[in-house]
């Protein structure tokens, strides 16, 4: 057979593969570079969670810049010791900033509710605020009831103290009626250390995409060549001239590098790690 005579063929063989994917689950079937399948894998893993993390805001209000700050600090001080002194394993409280404004007071905000003018040349309110993390660790190791024993305690013992517990901390504005503030997520459930479970979807994603492009080859009567290119989730190709075992572990290192090593969740149940990898076969 010449070599045009081969060509389309080979060419054939691609359109033939377009109209199968549109009938059919393949995700990416393309002619690449010396007339290569490329197909897209994916692969996920589940994990339990092992961290939970509330947010709290720690606040201090007044007439004067100095009352307010004396009350922040004061509430600050009544929040540390409250939570230090429940003695919960693994409970990290991180401070995570701090911001100064100033509200309306009670006349104000009525006047604004009413729809009327509001007269600014009465005193505000000025407030000092804190956000903190209450992160706790190994919560994989405690049933259901204990964690929400333990969540429970922790909120509690915030209110005593004045903190607000909650994933949000936006400002409401008076008579408005904000429907993102309706339902305040308590807590965060969190995997962490993802790269051994990562490399685990990894390896799902590319037997996926193996037996994709295997099936392609069975379908059209080619035979599946060596890994021409592998892209990976941080969009950076890694080319190889042999069989893609020994290069997972590359992709694995370029992709975390650019990624968090946490997954949150807001439901506690086992989290999903999910990765895509795309892989472009050549025919032989």
């Amino acid at each position: 057979m010449s070599s045009i005579s081969h060509r389309i063929q080979r060419t054939v063989f691609m359109v033939l593969i377009c109209f199968i994917c549109g009938s059919t689950n393949l995700l990416t079937v393309a002619a690449a570079e010396g007339d290569g399948i490329s197909v897209v894998g994916f692969g996920s893993v589940e994990a339990k969670p092992s961290v939970v993390e509330l947010t709290g805001v720690v606040l201090g209000q007044g007439q004067l810049a100095g009352d307010a700050v004396t009350k922040f600090h004061g509430n600050r001080r009544r929040a540390e010791a409250a939570f230090k002194n429940l003695n919960i394993p693994g409970l990290e409280v991180v401070k995570d900033g701090m911001s100064l404004y100033s509200s309306m007071n009670a006349s104000q905000i009525q006047a604004r509710m009413r729809g009327m003018a509001v007269n600014n040349t009465q005193a505000q309110e000025l407030s000092v605020s804190e956000t903190i993390k209450l992160r706790i660790t190994g919560i994989e190791k405690l049933s259901t009831q204990e964690l929400l024993e333990t969540i429970v305690k922790i909120v509690d013992s915030g209110k005593d103290a004045g903190v607000v517990i909650g994933n949000n901390s936006a400002a409401s504005i008076p008579g408005v009626y904000n429907s993102s503030q309706s339902k305040n997520t308590m807590a965060t459930f969190k995997v962490i250390n993802l790269q051994k479970l990562k490399e685990d979807a990894y390896q799902k994603a590319i037997a996926d995409a193996k037996a994709q492009a295997e099936k392609l080859a069975r379908l059209t009567g080619v035979q599946l060549g060596k890994v021409i290119s592998i892209n990976g989730e941080a969009d950076s190709q890694k080319s190889t001239n042999g069989v893609y075992n020994p290069y997972i572990g590359r992709i694995m290192s370029t992709a975390s590098k650019n990624n968090s090593n946490e997954q949150a969740s807001s439901l506690l149940k086992a989290i999903p790690i999910s990765v895509a990898v795309r892989v472009t076969y050549s025919i032989d």
